[in-house]
């Protein structure tokens, strides 16, 4: 059995590590000009990556001696926050578009109007869950912008922490020091604290389900399993795409089974139990508030949107408008854009292939969505907002060349695999990455819907920037 598992770990490890030297290597060519309005030579952006990436590898080694090799919880604490309190204090990022209707309806039903929301919410359910987890908070410290904004600082340090101690789980504590400081001084992830965004709890939720899938795998106990369905399915009633982490765990049991191993039988089953459980009864009480059936949800306009070549599978005012062409029907509006999403794959195929590579370099080689957001609109001109938004160039270069160097890590951290005996918990991880592949070659892409699937695989960075040290060691006594 551990040989078939290695084997298919394997074989999805080198996908998965092509698919995001890929991302790469696209984005050079797609996303840097379409971001900085530059063309930049392919030989100018590796070698500004790779100039980079020395920095990054200098600059973690340095802060790792700092911590005299075991970061305190209250430092780690300290770094994340930071970085992202002053981003919220100097960048007055106004709501705009999705977080506008987010921060309407919490306060509104922070006031007990819990009725008043957007027509849009009827159609896209899942805006409830962050709304109205935002209004529980709203209720108990007021209902200023800033708050949410402190509360996604708050939400920022706890998933620091979970990554940290998940790390620390798998690959010890020198690998979790790493990965920790890499996510608290990751740029996107700084600047997108100052928008009012559902990717902030749904992530939380998301990876520590997953910390509890990872230990339901690794001690074959069933407890784990279930505890991880509750935090999914809590994630998924704040963006509709967490579920595809239950169903890896499927998988994984089913390849298992396939080789007479059922070692993990109970826990996916109960995984599966908590989920369902978990997930309709979250359901029924946004019903009794809001008297919309949650659960009744769709990805007919993700599809259209999806397969639409002559925007690149993003979303565009013209899909706004044919949203309201239907009067906001939920199932008229989605039932059409599900026929013209398959209609594009059987009739125009070809089209759709095209658009394939850029779609590609959209959703895993771009992480332009901090910047982007947080400066799209503000609710007053500064000295720094006009530095800040006077030099675009410089803020999604750097947001750029410190991603490409996450993904390297990533890639070095699968790579180190070859000789770690958790073979299950790399192809768990690999197979939850390929799954959001395969959903998003057909649906909607945008740069922050990596969300799930990187901070998936960065659970692996400070283990390749740990694999890699050792390396550079080695050479050192080599020579």
């Amino acid at each position: 059995m551990q040989n078939t598992v290695g084997r298919l770990d394997t074989f999805f490890r080198y996908i998965v590590v092509v698919l995001l030297g890929l991302a790469i290597v696209l984005s050079f060519q797609f996303r840097i000009v379409a971001l900085t309005h530059k063309k930049i030579s392919f030989v100018v952006m590796v070698i500004l990556l790779l100039s980079a990436f020395l920095i990054f590898n200098i600059w973690l080694f340095i802060f790792r001696k700092l911590a005299n090799k075991k970061l305190a919880i209250l430092l780690l604490i300290l770094v994340i926050a930071a970085p992202r309190l002053i981003w919220i204090f100097l960048m007055p990022t106004k709501p705009v578009s999705d977080y506008l209707c987010f921060y309407s309806y919490a306060q509104k039903a922070s006031q007990g109007f819990l009725k008043g929301y957007d027509m849009t919410f009827t159609l896209f359910r899942f805006r409830f869950g962050y709304s109205l987890i935002l209004a529980l908070v709203f209720k108990i410290f007021g209902s200023s912008i800033i708050v949410g904004k402190f509360f996604n600082v708050f939400l920022s340090v706890i998933l620091g922490l979970i990554i940290y101690f998940t790390v620390d789980y798998l690959f010890g504590k020198e690998a979790a020091t790493y990965s920790a400081v890499l996510y608290a001084f990751w740029p996107s992830q700084i600047m997108y604290n100052s928008v009012l965004a559902s990717e902030h709890p749904f992530i939380v939720f998301f990876v520590l389900g997953l910390y509890f899938l990872l230990r339901a795998i690794k001690e074959k106990k069933a407890i784990f399993g279930i505890f991880a369905g509750v935090l999914v399915a809590i994630s998924n009633h704040i963006r509709p795409v967490a579920v595809v982490i239950i169903i890896a765990m499927v998988f994984l049991f089913a390849l298992k089974a396939l080789c007479k191993d059922f070692k993990i039988l109970k826990s996916a089953i109960l995984s599966i139990i908590s989920y369902v459980i978990t997930f309709y009864t979250v359901g029924y009480l946004i019903f009794s508030l809001t008297g919309i059936p949650v659960w009744k949800t769709s990805m007919g306009l993700n599809l259209m949107i999806g397969t639409d070549y002559t925007t690149y599978g993003m979303n565009n005012p013209k899909h706004s408008l044919f949203v309201k062409k239907y009067a906001y029907d939920f199932q008229k509006m989605h039932g059409e854009a599900m026929k013209i999403g398959l209609e594009r794959l059987r009739k125009e195929t070809k089209k759709f292939i095209a658009i394939l590579p850029r779609k590609h370099a959209i959703i895993w080689g771009d992480d332009s969505f901090g910047y982007f957001w947080s400066t799209y609109k503000v609710y007053k001109t500064t000295n720094f907002v006009d530095l800040v938004k006077n030099h675009p160039t410089i803020f999604y270069m750097f947001s750029q060349l410190y991603y490409y160097a996450i993904l390297i890590y990533i890639i070095l951290g699968i790579l180190s695999s070859k000789k770690n005996a958790n073979k299950e918990i790399f192809l768990f991880l690999n197979l939850i990455f390929l799954g959001y592949v395969v959903l998003h070659i057909f649906l909607e892409v945008q740069p922050r819907y990596h969300y799930p699937a990187i901070f998936t695989l960065f659970l692996l960075s400070g283990q390749g920037i740990k694999w890699l040290r050792e390396k550079l060691k080695r050479f050192q006594y080599c020579s």
